[in-house]
C-alpha cells in the first residue's frame, strides 16, 4: 500500500470510500442493534462480508466498472460493514465465559471467514465466467 497521502485530486475516491463506509458501517450498526448487542452478530456481519468480498473481486476481474466502484465497494462499504475490532472484543469478552465458547467463536470466525471468502471468488467465478485473474484484483492495493 502507498503511504502518500490523499491529493488533492482525488477527492472522489475518499467521497466514495466515506459514502461506502457510512452504509456499511450504518447496516453494522442495524444487525448489532437487532441482535442486541450479542456477539454472534459480529460473526454474521464478517462472513457475510467475506462472502460478498469474494464475490465483488471476481466481478471487478472481469468487468470494467467506474473507478470510484472499487474503493467504493471494498474499501468503503465492506470495510464499514465488516468489524476486527469488534470480533477482538467479543472474543475478549468470551474468554470469560469460558474457553470452548472462545474456541468456538474463534474457530467460527477465521474458518469460516475464509471459507465465505473462497465461496465468494467460486461463485463469481461460475456467475462471470472466470479464471485466474481474480489474484491480480486481490494484489490491487485497494482491497
Amino acid at each position: 500500500m502507498s503511504s502518500a497521502p490523499p491529493q488533492l485530486g482525488e477527492g472522489g475516491t475518499l467521497a466514495a470510500v466515506a459514502a461506502g463506509g457510512a452504509i456499511g458501517s450504518l447496516g453494522r450498526w442495524g444487525v448489532a442493534s437487532f441482535a442486541s448487542g450479542a456477539v454472534w452478530a459480529t460473526l454474521l456481519v464478517n462472513l457475510t462480508g467475506a462472502l460478498a468480498m469474494g464475490l465483488v473481486v471476481a466481478w471487478l476481474a472481469r468487468s470494467s466498472p467506474h473507478s470510484l466502484v472499487r474503493p467504493f465497494l471494498t474499501v468503503g462499504l465492506l470495510g464499514g460493514w465488516t468489524t476486527y475490532s469488534s470480533f477482538a472484543l467479543d472474543a475478549h469478552g468470551l474468554a470469560g465465559e469460558g474457553l470452548l465458547g472462545l474456541l468456538g467463536y474463534l474457530v467460527a470466525t477465521l474458518g469460516l471467514g475464509v471459507g465465505a471468502a473462497m465461496l465468494g471468488l467460486a461463485v463469481g467465478d461460475r456467475l462471470w465466467h472466470g479464471d485466474a485473474v481474480a489474484d491480480d484484483v486481490v494484489a490491487k492495493e485497494e482491497l
